[in-house]
């Protein structure tokens, strides 16, 4: 049971990606299917050995499964006779049992430090490599050849969404439903990558197949044209910095002349792709177009309704919510369900359920924190690339950023404590 039980759990981590691509149903994917296999056999093996790691049982796990029991209890009190709100409750038990608790429990009790360096990490790596790849492929096919590759790729139940940028661009989107759902993974894992292949110490790749792994992640970002994306990397890789102030400066200071270097580099290496290819013109009508477009006055018009309707709910829903797909249940259709998050926890479990959800990340934000080694810098960048994203996504059914949270967990406890490295 032991290997299979392994490799369900790296299969479970090459589907990620896969969050529409080759999906049965709206409801069913890769991921769904990979992570149920990989939850009956810890259920399996639990039974089988009959003990488990103390540490699975943190304040994340806690809040968590607090938070799925107000789901339960919003669903009974407001949303029981309606099947979409049945639905919305199974998704939410799915997404954190499956992606978070599941994966979590397997690196607690069945992972080691060594391991997880050696393979996880890598299994990462070659999941996003190989979604970058067809991302790219993607882009270039259906922009150059038109050759519209979606049209051989069975998605299930995608909703209809506008793939085109400065009028005559196709999106990529890669396995993911959307662009912006596809740079919201490259946002999450691409810090876990640039980890294990630079600075773990530990990947033995060439460097030519390194940059070319960073290159490909990094084109796959542009053709998306996700401009979340765009702003919130680099505001990531800000926050980490700020976090490790002490340790970036003492980098700065002995590294500044290969620093300057490389900077002089990417930035003559992206005039001369300018040259042919007016990426800088893109991106800024790709940004100016977002904000004037009728996507920014959706989500504004969403925001507003938000708040003017949780305000006058009676004080039972604003305290235990209205229930899974709760503007559904007060009569609105999908024109009025919310693009974030933080807004449909609170709307659907209340100001509990919002709590729970706050606790869990500040308390793994601590874990992250405490890390005493460099790997806390990148995990960092994960941690605000995902909490940044929910501000304007609302699909807690997507696997990403719950696995990257079980990452920082796993290796909160199993880290060497030892002092942060600074350099």
């Amino acid at each position: 049971m032991d290997s299979l039980h392994k490799i369900s759990f790296y299969l479970f981590l090459f589907f990620t990606p896969f969050t529409s691509a080759f999906a049965i149903s709206g409801t069913i994917n890769l991921p769904i299917i990979s992570a149920s296999i990989l939850f009956a056999l810890n259920i399996a093996r639990f039974f089988a050995n009959n003990k488990f790691n103390k540490n699975f049982i943190g304040l994340e796990t806690i809040s968590i499964v607090v938070l799925l029991i107000f789901v339960l209890f919003s669903f009974i009190i407001n949303g029981v006779k309606y099947p979409f709100s049945l639905n919305h409750t199974l998704a939410y038990y799915s997404s954190f049992i499956l992606f978070f608790l599941s994966p979590l429990f397997y690196l607690i009790n069945y992972c080691t430090i060594t391991d997880f360096n050696k393979n996880v990490l890598k299994y990462i790596v070659i999941t996003v490599l190989v979604s970058a790849i067809f991302s790219l492929l993607e882009f270039s096919l259906t922009n150059i050849f038109s050759i519209t590759v979606t049209d051989y790729i069975p998605r299930a139940n995608v909703k209809d969404y506008d793939p085109f940028i400065v009028g005559f661009l196709i999106r990529s989107r890669g396995f993911a439903e959307e662009s912006g759902h596809y740079g919201f993974m490259i946002e999450i894992f691409l810090p876990l990558c640039i980890y294990y292949m630079y600075s773990s110490e530990i990947c033995t790749w060439k460097k030519a197949f390194k940059f070319f792994v960073v290159v490909c992640i990094i084109l796959s970002i542009i053709t998306s044209f996700s401009v979340a994306s765009f702003l919130i990397i680099p505001t990531g890789v800000l926050f980490a910095l700020l976090f490790n102030i002490n340790a970036t400066l003492h980098f700065i200071k002995n590294y500044y002349k290969r620093i300057s270097v490389i900077i002089l580099c990417l930035v003559v290496v992206w005039q001369l792709i300018n040259i042919y290819i007016p990426i800088n013109e893109i991106i800024s009508i790709t940004i100016s177009e977002k904000f004037d477009s009728f996507s920014y006055v959706d989500r504004a018009t969403r925001t507003e309704f938000f708040f003017k309707t949780f305000q006058n709910l009676p004080l039972t829903n604003i305290i235990l919510g209205a229930g899974p797909s709760g503007f559904k249940i007060l009569g609105y259709d999908d024109s009025f369900s919310f693009l974030s998050l933080y807004q449909t926890i609170t709307f659907e479990v209340g100001l509990i359920g919002l709590l729970c959800l706050l606790f869990f990340l500040l308390s793994t934000f601590r874990k992250i924190y405490l890390i005493q080694n460099n790997f806390r810098t990148y995990l960092l960048i994960s941690f605000y690339c995902g909490i940044s994203h929910y501000t304007s996504i609302l699909n807690y059914w997507y696997p990403w950023f719950w696995i990257m949270c079980a990452f920082a967990i796993f290796y909160y406890y199993k880290s060497p404590r030892t002092l942060y490295v600074q350099s």
